[in-house]
């Protein structure tokens, strides 16, 4: 009997499945062309290209798709126990605890990089029990969070307080520059990084869990902070080039749906006081000065390497 033909759908799948190996370039070349045949639904999708697979390749194709399901969720506990044993992260150590089983098992399947992991988060834990007070309970707050969201919503204000200061320095530079945009600051990319990680942060703490923490410590509230984070979504939309606008788990759809309806374009802004540092906008004038002696300075090669500040310190 001849063997059945391959859809030519599924034809790049099937040579990507074929070709599969344990290692993140196999598993991201499967990934990436299962994605582009199912889309986010690949995962629960892969197993049925076996009913296309001729039957002299179904042994190979049914084993490294079972291999390359395996892998991936192993990748995914990697990340999950590499973010948790990274010893800046605060953890509630009781509920790690419980997952122990779990990444072990897992982890397993790197061998000793795997055993290595395992073993560097299992000593976090009892470092953290260990320097716990004798009889507290880790993860008491009034807003019933665990120690994890509290860091992350902390993340996010330092975060928002430090971009708040960085754009307010940058844009003195763009001024003493010859009045620069600032998207085309030489050091822009930067800005676009912060502006990455507030994002993701500030996606997380729109979920439900932060609603009473975001009610009392973030000035304006939830409105106010799907505000902020759909000003930044456009600025980074704008902005961003390619290479940043990867896959994040959640579509620019997605993104806006959880934003919600803002506030209508007429809204008129609130006071937010004065200026940071006691800025001030320069004068026509001054703005004309400014680009003449940065202009001169350009032609006789002497213009100064910008400088941002750094997230511990400040330069004057």
């Amino acid at each position: 009997m001849a063997d059945k033909e391959i859809p030519a759908a599924l034809s790049a799948l099937f040579e990507a499945v074929q070709a599969y190996q344990d290692t993140q370039e196999g598993l991201g070349r499967v990934r990436a062309v299962a994605e582009s045949v199912w889309g986010e639904d690949w995962r629960a999708r892969l197993p049925s290209i076996i009913n296309d697979a001729p039957e002299s390749i179904l042994p190979q194709i049914k084993t490294n798709v079972q291999r390359a399901l395996t892998y991936d969720k192993a990748a995914s506990v990697w990340g999950e126990a590499s973010r948790l044993a990274d010893p800046r992260r605060p953890i509630d150590a009781e509920q790690v605890k419980k997952q122990l089983p779990d990444f072990q098992k897992w982890l397993n399947i790197f061998g000793k990089a795997g055993a290595d992991l395992y073993a560097k988060l299992v000593k976090k834990i009892q470092d953290v029990e260990a320097s716990a007070p004798k009889g507290a309970v880790t993860t008491a707050n009034p807003y019933g969070l665990t120690i994890e969201q509290l860091w992350n919503f902390d993340h996010f204000m330092r975060l928002k307080t430090y971009y708040d200061a960085t754009i307010s320095r940058t844009s003195a530079r763009c001024v003493h520059l010859g009045g620069l945009e600032i998207s085309q600051y030489p050091y822009y990319g930067y800005i676009l990084d912060l502006l990455d990680e507030i994002l993701t942060f500030g996606m997380e703490i729109l979920t439900p869990p932060y609603s009473a923490i975001i009610r009392d410590r973030y000035k304006g509230g939830l409105p106010a902070l799907k505000k902020l984070l759909s000003e930044f979504q456009k600025e980074f939309e704008a902005n961003a080039p390619p290479e940043m606008m990867g896959d994040n788990g959640e579509s620019l759809d997605e993104i806006k749906n959880r934003l919600g309806n803002l506030a209508d374009a007429g809204e008129t802004e609130e006071n937010i006081g004065p200026a940071p540092d006691g800025f001030k906008a320069p004068t026509a004038e001054e703005m004309a000065e400014q680009k003449r002696i940065a202009d001169a300075a350009a032609a006789s090669g002497t213009v100064q390497r910008p400088i941002l500040p750094s997230m511990a310190e400040e330069t004057t």
